[in-house]
């Protein structure tokens, strides 16, 4: 069985080397923690802890997303680098929907299982949530009851000049086994928008999102993200490693 892991989505713990469904969740922790701070309305010399207030209404008040990306990713122990792009759907409490063109596959979360769709070999593979999802951040976040200011340390980094210039945001999780060792967000200074994400492992792999066409509180339904299985495709339950 061969399943790409270009796109970071999961694999069954058969394959070799950390599970990527690890990186899924990793992902996905990445993309509600960049929303957070969508439509935020702030000033240049604000400061961090004003800033952050309002990244945190902003998450409160966000019912769902839905945005298209592109993802690239590096591996520091293989000097490889790998794209991605889709579109994503996120729906409180805990409902996450990645529909990835390019490789051609489906990750999804919800509040019972997590399964990896791959059209090409016509497999859906099955996981109940808990094998993957163990660590109080990837939870909080999930649930929609995440604290930044409680979940990381919060710093404002040096403006990346322009144009257009971008204002930066580092976060440092608090928790010593957390799945992410470093966030950086990219902040456009004439909106107040994240537009770049980067993420850091502990083992030195990053990961850097890009969104375009986001759409906040757009109307979505919980179906989407049940778990419908096409006639002619296969189920495979799998085991994971927690993503502590």
């Amino acid at each position: 069985m061969k399943v790409s892991t270009s796109c970071c989505l999961p694999v069954p713990s058969k394959v070799a080397g950390l599970p990527a469904a690890q990186s899924a969740l990793r992902f996905a922790l990445c993309v509600l923690i960049a929303f957070l701070a969508q439509s935020v309305q702030a000033h240049g010399q604000e400061t961090t802890s004003g800033l952050v207030a309002k990244v945190q209404r902003q998450y409160d008040q966000t019912r769902s997303i839905r945005a298209d990306f592109s993802q690239e990713t590096r591996s520091r122990a293989a000097s490889l680098g790998t794209t991605a792009k889709g579109k994503l759907y996120f729906l409180k409490p805990r409902s996450i929907r990645w529909d990835y063109s390019e490789p051609k596959q489906q990750f999804v979360i919800n509040a019972e299982k997590a399964w990896l769709y791959v059209p090409d070999e016509k497999t859906i593979y099955l996981y109940e949530v808990d094998q993957i999802i163990n660590s109080p951040i990837v939870l909080s976040f999930f649930s929609g009851l995440g604290k930044l200011t409680k979940t990381f340390d919060i710093s404002q980094l040096p403006p990346e000049p322009g144009p257009p210039m971008r204002f930066r945001l580092e976060l440092l999780p608090r928790e010593s086994e957390s799945p992410v060792a470093r966030v950086t967000l990219w902040i456009a200074a004439e909106s107040y928008r994240v537009v770049r994400i980067q993420t850091e492992d502990p083992l030195g792999n990053i990961n850097e999102i890009t969104f375009t066409n986001v759409q906040v509180n757009a109307s979505m339904e919980p179906s989407w993200f049940a778990l419908n299985v096409p006639q002619g495709v296969r189920l495979e339950r799998q085991e994971a490693m927690p993503l502590r």
